[in-house]
């Protein structure tokens, strides 16, 4: 959040400088009201900007191998455009090359969700993944395994067959 403020600042008197400028170059007085409209417009602009790229600019750090399952819009009273045209806030995403297959049973994948949001650190679920039932599962840090190799007490979550998850996870092979 202090990088955005800073990039504004700095976009901010850019612009300022280049007007100022261009200005200085014509010889004729710059309006004092155009100061505060310019750095504010700036400003705004921006963040705005900086709010609706958020999610290209992240995915395009990411490797190839990691696909969008899900995307979530964002709204705020503090930005009403986003009303009109709403923006990304929220994505998960999982990491193809490091789904792993039981041999024994290839039905069942687990698999590390990232939760990604603005402004807050990533976030790693482990998740096991049921292609034949079109089920997952969070898998806690102590999984309890019976005597075939499944882990035990799962709360399972049914998906619908067209689901994201599903359709990137069961594809890998």
């Amino acid at each position: 959040m202090l990088v955005n403020l800073i990039s504004a600042i700095a976009v901010s008197a850019i612009v300022f400088l280049l007007v100022w400028a261009y200005f200085r170059t014509v010889k004729k007085p710059m309006p004092r009201a155009l100061l505060p409209i310019l750095i504010g417009g700036t400003a705004i602009s921006y963040g705005i900007y900086s709010e609706y790229s958020w999610e290209s600019r992240t995915l395009q750090q990411m490797p190839a191998s990691v696909e969008v399952v899900s995307t979530f819009e964002g709204r705020s009273v503090f930005s009403p455009w986003a009303y009109l045209i709403p923006r990304t806030d929220r994505m998960s995403l999982v990491d193809t090359n490091t789904i792993r297959r039981n041999p024994e049973h290839p039905d069942y994948l687990i698999l590390d969700l990232l939760l990604m949001q603005r402004f807050s650190p990533v976030m790693q679920v482990r998740q096991l993944v049921d292609c034949q039932r079109s089920q997952r599962a969070d898998l806690t840090n102590d999984p309890v395994f019976d005597s075939e190799g499944l882990p035990t007490d799962l709360q399972w979550e049914t998906l619908p067959e067209d689901h994201r998850l599903l359709e990137v996870a069961c594809a890998t092979p």
